[in-house]
């Protein structure tokens, strides 16, 4: 367990540390500013598109096992009282 804890913990690290190199490229590049500005905006909206599609995604699957727990139980729920009332 503390092995994968520290794996866990390396890879978290891998990825922030990442991110943060990425964005101070960005921000000591020889290009003008708002030619970062645009570039690191256009990746927010990247990153925030697929976020929302994954949320939407997730929602919709939910939606969808919960319509099919409800009629499980109404199909249940009938059937006890078939069987009560015989």
């Amino acid at each position: 367990m503390y092995n994968y804890s520290r794996q866990k913990d390396f890879c978290w690290g891998a990825i922030i540390g990442g991110g943060v190199a990425v964005l101070t490229s960005l921000l000591f590049t020889t290009k003008k500013g708002r030619q970062i500005q645009r570039k690191i905006a256009d990746a927010y909206e990247d990153v925030e598109e697929s976020v929302r599609d994954k949320f939407l995604d997730a929602k919709e699957k939910a939606e969808e096992k919960l319509s099919d727990t409800k009629e499980k139980v109404e199909d249940s729920a009938h059937n006890a009282k078939k069987q009560t009332a015989k």
